[in-house]
């Protein structure tokens, strides 16, 4: 009888949130969130575990962010074998006077003294993007805010986040990624 009212207390626990236990969107709410592609996050991941096992751990990408102010930065990530391995910052101005841009800051981390600059996206891999956007980004209520997820025609995640609804200016928060290589 005690495990019979456990069960139970557990199938009305899971079934009342949508989340499970480790944070993460349950996989049907993951199924039907599809971006332009028509790719859904679980189908973009499963396409992005291929690339991996035929590419290999190893490859760059770049995320950036630009303002309406003129205020942009870039940070590329370099990982290899599974393990960022570097990160290169540079943040820009635009100058008013002539319209072209200013690199105002800049720092390029090793593997030593990686993660010791605040600035810049975080140096995570490609698989802890995917874990970040469905347990932080994709979970978001959605009568509040507006959803975003895109990939590349390969299935790559490129964009997971949302906006505020009512937001003007620089609202974006989540993953976008610009440019991806894979390292030989």
């Amino acid at each position: 009888m005690k495990r019979l009212i456990y069960l139970f207390l557990l199938v009305f626990l899971i079934s009342c949130d949508k989340k499970d236990h480790s944070g993460v969107i349950e996989t049907s709410l993951l199924t039907s969130l599809t971006g332009d592609s028509g790719l859904s996050y679980n189908e973009s991941k499963d396409k992005w575990n291929v690339l991996k096992s035929k590419h290999g751990k190893s490859y760059i990408y770049q995320t950036s962010l630009t303002s309406w102010s003129g205020y942009s930065y870039i940070t590329e990530i370099k990982v290899i074998d599974d393990i960022v391995t570097s990160r290169i910052y540079q943040e820009f101005r635009v100058d008013n006077t002539n319209g072209n841009k200013e690199v105002i800051n800049s720092y390029n981390e090793s593997i030593n003294d990686l993660g010791s600059h605040e600035e810049g996206a975080a140096p995570l891999t490609i698989d802890e993007l995917y874990n970040i956007c469905a347990s932080e980004y994709l979970v978001i209520d959605e009568e509040n805010n507006t959803l975003y997820f895109k990939t590349e025609l390969n299935g790559l995640m490129t964009l997971c986040g949302f906006v505020p609804d009512g937001c003007m200016d620089d609202c974006f928060k989540g993953i976008s990624i610009n440019s991806f290589d894979w390292v030989k």
